[in-house]
This record gives structure tokens, C-alpha cells and sequence, in this order.
């Protein structure tokens, strides 16, 4: 029922209401708000463009007429159909390097614009086209220069590197957005296509790219220039004589279909000539997939055993994340002068080329052939929307390092690749908040190739985020959410909180929060830890007590930052087994800069291990005896727990502490060269005690420094009386 006092509270909100625009226009944004233009108050941030047509099939007939030279020729056939409403003209990406002589509209010339400073392709239909109507785009095309430095093709010799190699070769670079640099296309990742490369290379070079090899056709009276001798070798015993160029002349036609849709940026292809090895087979552990690796010519022993892993790689994948490997092959190839290290293009992945060195032990690559591998299900299978998103792709490519030091090396080797990933993410962002740094999940960039270095960054940070939520969800939760996230959206595109949603259907959690502080906002927490202790009898006779535990959270905490919100766990050990058990976890729940929290325990800890499974992303400080840090050095409950205790005994003057990383160095080195963690532990104990002996030496020089001095000064004085009575 409403009174007259209430009439009177609601015409002042409506008068209130009413002036709110006006003072809405009067506000400035924030100077300092990186989303915003300061001068004009646009906001800035990249967002997905349109997708106003559907992209069914890619199909390039290429020509390359002389290695030596940076150009091609080509004709590409495109079929799109409109979305929603008739379209009357289509734009596409297409390079300053590509000249378009002719385009045709369903076989019918067709009006064209290329604006070549800004990178568009603009094709009039003549008539709008209704929507789902298939319209088939064909376009006659030279390219000169269609990329070069890394980005789009780029030939080698590459005369922006100026290289000296005389065996010319080229390989395409498509991510973020360079494919359009060498053809046209949607050159965002946001639409996906089903390509076809036909290429035709002079002989003997051989062309690589995505999906099956339909044929290779040798055309004896093929035009084409013959690569340039190579230089007369060295006579010093050691140096093997250059290959020979047999069959020179003649062209090789290669046709490459992948039928299975994809993004354009995945789109590949290498030339050059290749030594060419099958690391698969029938008797491998994934039988029936081709897996082919190409590396510069007398490299095949090295390609061998160093990509010998690839089998179990792929069974061992294929079955954790119940997908089996979704392409027709899986090719890995080595180009010289590739500028990304590695990148995943469907089916077949490009490296740079001194992975093909031998000398090396087994296994001795596998982290980044794991890395590119698992990229097959996360970022082609189902690839990020926008770069926003580009975590989904690499954090789990990253994950993926890991997952296999685990499978080799067991839950050591695992931990040391997520401490390794810990410890960079730290080093990146621990300064960085709101609202000067974006979080890991940003538009916030003008140049998308910023989104692979930035600060949060998607690789170290990603496999962190998904090391933690492994820790929380468990094993059986986060693979099967994982598992539900691939099948979902497997030949299309996913956001974060496609992946965060499949997590919570399984689990039951609601994970918004931890997305929204560990994705999306920038920075990691840094905490001190301290405890006390209280027995229960007065006389401290007694086993039981209370632990008092303080978790001090360090970085940045203001309006635009709040303290992270987490729980952390603590191993509090016995100095001697109580009732079977040796130590027991406690859990203290952090939201606040100060958190305070009391435990009842059967007897006194003998130490404690602060997070010794690395469930929080943190820097960390803990204060304890320096007993019990040698405890936690010696008999810690994991590696990472040990590694904290080495971190925490580097900062101690006490001799004991050296002694202690001594000890530790001494007795991990000799098992260093069998095991991941091994290795892990011994470099870092190694380096902690070369840093404290350096404190100590330097702090040794400046008490010498500071006693020489004074002697100094007081033999100056016992030689100069008069100068003493002044």
C-alpha cells in the first residue's frame, strides 16, 4: 500500500534519477585507465570482428617457378555462404605483397578492390546472394615478398636476415594474423575452413602442409629454375660434402587436403628439401597415424631419436584426455630461420631448425615437442575465439610440458615443471595490479603478437591456473571436466568461461571467483607466513597444543586490488610418528591482508610445509626455526616443499644453513642426471649456496675492508703526533 511518505521517497529518487545522465556526461574517464583513449574517451579495447559469411573450403593451386626468389603465383577458390541476411560483396584479408589480376563470382567476372594499406579485399557480387547460398570466390593472384622475417612465407635466404645459406627453402607463420600476408581469408581466429594446397616446387623440393597427401606428380618438362650451386666445402676432414642437385630439373606437384575445418591461421606450408624419417609405424604405440619429421638433408639419425617419443606422446594424450588424435597425420618439420620456435599449425607443426642437431640424449626435446603436440587438442581442436582467450591455447600446451614430465619422470618431474612455471609467472607479474596491467584474459593489446609476451603471461601463468584448479577440482573432476570442454566444442571455438563451465557441471563448484582473480585480474599474492605455538599444560610437559598461524598477504592491496581469496594448505610433520600418522594438513582460509587462524594438534610440529603441492599461485616467505627448515630440507613430504626450504635457508647467515645446501646439492647431484626433480633440486641447492657463500664472502671482504681501515687510521695517528696535539 502505498503512503503519502512513501509518494514523497520516490518522487526525490525520481528527480535524483532524472539528473544522473547530466552528471554521467560531466565525469572525465579515468587518465589512467589503459581501456580508454584519454583524449577522446573511446574505448579501445579488440574485440572479435564479424563472421558475416560461413567459410566452407580453402582450395590454392600454387606455383613456386625459382626457390631463390620470394614470389609465387597462384589461384584461390573460396566457398562461402552469407549468415542471416543477403550480401551483396565480401572483405577479406589479403597482404600489400599479392597483386590481383582477375576474380571471379560463381565463374562470372567480378567487380574487385584491393587497398592494399589497409589489407582488404573487397568482391561485389552484382546481386545480393540470400543466406546459406553457397557462392563460390575465385581469385588469380602473384605474390611478391608475401611476408618475410618470420611473418606470413617467408623464403630462406630471406633477404631482410640476410642469411647466408644457399639451399633456399620457405615456411609459412600464420599466428596471430599473418596468413594473409600470402592469400586471402578471415585472418582472425574466429572462423573456421577446410583448406586444400596444391603446389608445385621445382625438383627436388619437396611441399609440405595440412591434412593427407592426395598425390605428388613429377613433371619432367616443368618450367623452372634450378637452385643455385651450393659452395665448394671445406677439405678439413669433417665438414661433408654439400648434397648434389640430381634431378634439378622438372617440377613436383603436392596436393594436401584437410578436410577437417580449421582456423585460417593454422593454415601451413614448408619447402625446401628435406631428410624425411617415420618416427610411427605398426609396431609403434600409436599404430595407423603417418608421422612424418622433415629436417635439413643428412639430419635423419639426429630426427630420429630426438622425436623417438612421439608415439607414446600421442597414446599417451589420445588417452588422458579420451580424444583420440584428430587429424589423418601428424608431421613435425624443421625450417631454418623460423623466428617462433615452434607452432602448431594442424596436423603438421613447423620447429626451428637446430632441434634437428644430434648429440643430444633422448627425450632430451620432448617438453617442447609435448608442448606442440597437445596444442593438436588444445587451440586446433577447439581454438580460442579471440585472443582474449589465448590461454586456453597455450596454458594448455604448457600443461601439457608437465603432464609428460609426469608420465616419465613421475609426480617429481611434474612438480618441477609446474615450480618452474610458478617461479617465472612470478618473476613476470608479482609487481603488476589494476588498473595500469590487464590479467592474463585481456583485449587491452594493439599488436595481437603482444598477447604471447605480455606480463600475466598466457603459457606460465595458463599451466599454473590449470595446475591449481587440477589441485582443486582432483583428478577425477578437472580430466573429466576437461574432457567434456573437448568434446563440447571440438571443431569450433571456446571463450574462458566455456572451459570454467564444463569445470563446475562436473564438480559442482562454483568457480567464478577463481577465474575472475586468477584469469582476469593481474598480479599474484605474496605471503609471509608465522606460528606459534601453545601446550596445553602450563608446564609445557604436555604433547598437545595450539597452533597459531599467520598469513600475511604483501603485495599490493588497495580499491582497485583486494587480497586474493584462497586456502592454503600446510603439512604441520611430528618430530615422531602419533597413532600411524607422521604430520597432519590444516587449512587456512585467506581473503583478508591479515588471516589469523588456531589448530588443535596432538603434538608439537617439528616444522611446517607451507603449500607443498603448489595449489596457490604465490611468492612465499615462512618463518620458522632453522631447525626446522633443515627438516623441511631433508625430510619435506615433496619436492616442492624442499625446494621452499632451500628458498628460506638462502636468506639465513647462520653456517648451519650453508652447510645444510651443501648437503642437499651433494646428495641430489649424483641421482641428478636419472631424474627431473633430481636435477630441480640440485641446481637450485647449488645456487642457494653459491649465493650465501657469496653474501658471506662479500660480508667477509667489508668487515676486512672496515678493520683495515681503521688500522690504517690508527698507524697514521701513532706516526703524526703534531698532528694529533692539534
Amino acid at each position: 500500500m502505498r503512503t503519502p511518505m512513501t509518494s514523497l521517497v520516490l518522487a526525490c529518487l525520481a528527480c535524483l534519477s532524472a539528473a544522473l545522465p547530466t552528471i554521467a556526461q560531466e565525469t572525465s574517464p579515468r587518465q589512467d585507465d589503459p581501456r580508454i583513449d584519454a583524449e577522446t574517451g573511446r574505448d579501445v579495447r579488440v574485440w572479435p570482428p564479424d563472421v558475416p559469411f560461413d567459410h566452407h573450403h580453402l582450395r590454392i593451386e600454387l606455383t613456386v617457378p625459382d626457390m631463390s626468389q620470394p614470389k609465387f603465383t597462384a589461384v584461390q577458390t573460396l566457398t562461402v555462404s552469407p549468415v542471416a541476411i543477403p550480401r551483396s560483396s565480401i572483405t577479406l584479408d589479403a597482404g600489400k605483397g599479392l597483386t590481383f589480376s582477375a576474380v571471379t563470382v560463381d565463374g562470372k567476372p567480378a567487380a574487385f578492390r584491393h587497398e592494399q594499406s589497409a589489407r582488404k579485399l573487397t568482391i561485389e557480387f552484382g546481386t545480393p546472394r540470400p543466406p546459406d547460398k553457397v557462392i563460390t570466390l575465385r581469385m588469380t593472384y602473384d605474390a611478391d615478398r608475401p611476408g618475410g622475417g618470420g611473418d606470413g612465407l617467408t623464403f630462406s635466404p630471406d633477404e631482410t636476415r640476410r642469411t647466408p645459406e644457399w639451399d633456399p627453402m620457405c615456411h609459412a607463420q600464420g599466428e596471430p594474423q599473418h596468413n594473409h600476408l600470402w592469400f586471402a581469408c578471415h585472418d582472425f581466429p574466429n572462423e573456421r575452413v577446410s583448406s586444400e594446397l596444391i603446389v608445385t616446387v621445382p625438383a627436388p623440393f619437396e611441399a609440405v602442409s595440412n591434412g593427407r597427401l592426395v598425390s605428388v606428380t613429377y613433371n619432367p618438362d616443368g618450367l623452372s629454375q634450378p637452385p643455385p650451386a651450393p659452395p665448394k666445402p671445406k677439405d678439413d676432414g669433417e665438414t661433408p660434402p654439400a648434397p648434389t642437385l640430381e634431378g634439378a630439373h622438372g617440377t613436383r606437384t603436392y596436393h594436401w587436403l584437410q578436410q577437417k575445418d580449421h582456423s585460417y591461421y593454422l593454415i601451413t606450408l614448408a619447402i625446401g628439401r628435406f631428410d624425411v624419417v617415420n618416427v610411427g609405424g605398426p609396431k609403434s604405440d600409436y599404430p595407423g597415424l603417418w608421422m612424418p619429421v622433415y629436417g635439413p638433408l643428412g639430419s635423419g639419425e639426429a630426427l630420429r631419436k630426438n622425436f623417438a617419443n612421439t608415439p607414446e606422446m600421442v597414446a599417451h594424450f589420445s588417452k588422458l584426455f579420451d580424444y583420440p588424435f584428430p587429424w589423418d597425420k601428424y608431421a613435425q618439420i624443421l625450417c631454418r630461420g623460423f623466428s617462433a620456435g615452434a607452432m602448431e599449425n594442424t596436423s603438421a607443426t613447423t620447429f626451428s631448425e637446430p632441434l634437428a642437431r644430434g648429440g643430444g640424449r633422448r627425450g632430451s626435446i620432448d617438453g617442447i615437442i609435448a608442448h606442440e603436440l597437445v596444442h593438436q587438442w588444445f587451440g586446433d581442436l577447439v581454438t580460442c575465439k579471440g585472443w582474449e582467450n589465448l590461454w586456453l591455447n597455450e596454458g594448455w600446451a604448457t600443461m601439457g610440458e608437465a603432464l609428460w614430465a609426469e608420465r616419465q619422470e613421475g609426480e617429481d618431474g611434474y612438480q618441477s615443471a609446474i615450480m618452474g612455471d610458478f617461479a617465472s609467472t612470478r618473476a613476470r607479474s608479482a609487481e603488476r595490479s589494476w588498473p595500469a596491467q590487464a590479467g592474463m584474459v585481456n583485449n587491452r593489446y594493439r599488436d595481437p603478437d603482444r598477447r604471447f609476451t605480455e606480463g600475466d603471461n598466457v603459457y606460465q601463468k595458463g599451466g599454473s591456473v590449470l595446475h591449481m584448479l587440477r589441485m582443486r577440482l582432483g583428478d577425477d573432476a578437472f580430466f573429466e571436466g576437461t574432457r567434456r570442454y573437448l568434446k563440447r566444442h571440438q571443431h569450433g571455438y571456446a571463450e574462458t568461461d566455456d572451459f570454467r563451465l564444463a569445470l563446475e557441471e562436473v564438480s559442482g563448484q562454483s568457480l567464478d571467483r577463481f577465474f575472475d582473480q586468477w584469469c582476469r585480474r593481474p598480479g599474484v599474492p605474496s605471503v609471509e607466513i608465522d606460528y606459534s605455538w601453545t601446550p596445553d599444560s602450563s608446564d609445557g610437559q604436555g604433547e598437545a597444543g595450539t597452533l597459531d598461524v599467520t598469513v600475511e598477504q604483501t603485495q599490493r592491496i588497495n580499491g582497485d586490488n583486494p587480497a586474493f581469496a584462497f586456502q592454503l594448505p600446510i603439512y604441520a610433520k611430528f618430530a615422531s610418528p602419533i597413532d600411524g600418522r607422521r604430520g597432519e594438513y590444516i587449512y587456512i582460509a585467506c581473503d583478508t591482508t591479515m588471516s589469523r587462524q588456531s589448530f588443535r594438534l596432538a603434538a608439537r610440529p617439528s616444522s611446517l610445509s607451507v603449500d607443498p603441492y603448489l595449489s596457490v599461485l604465490c611468492g612465499k616467505k615462512v618463518r620458522q626455526p632453522l631447525e626446522a627448515h633443515l627438516d623441511v630440507l631433508h625430510n619435506g613430504p615433496t619436492l616442492a616443499a624442499r625446494a621452499q626450504a632451500i628458498d628460506d635457508l638462502s636468506d639465513s647467515a647462520d653456517g648451519r644453513a650453508l652447510a645444510g645446501l651443501v648437503s642437499a646439492w651433494l646428495n641430489a647431484a649424483p641421482r641428478s642426471l636419472d631424474g627431473n626433480g633430481d636435477r630441480f633440486l640440485a641446481d637450485r641447492a647449488r645456487g642457494a649456496a653459491a649465493s650465501v657463500l657469496a653474501n658471506r664472502l662479500d660480508s667477509l671482504r667489508a668487515a676486512a675492508t672496515a678493520v683495515a681501515s681503521r688500522l690504517h687510521e690508527k698507524a697514521v695517528t701513532t706516526r703524526s703526533p703534531v698532528a694529533s696535539r692539534r
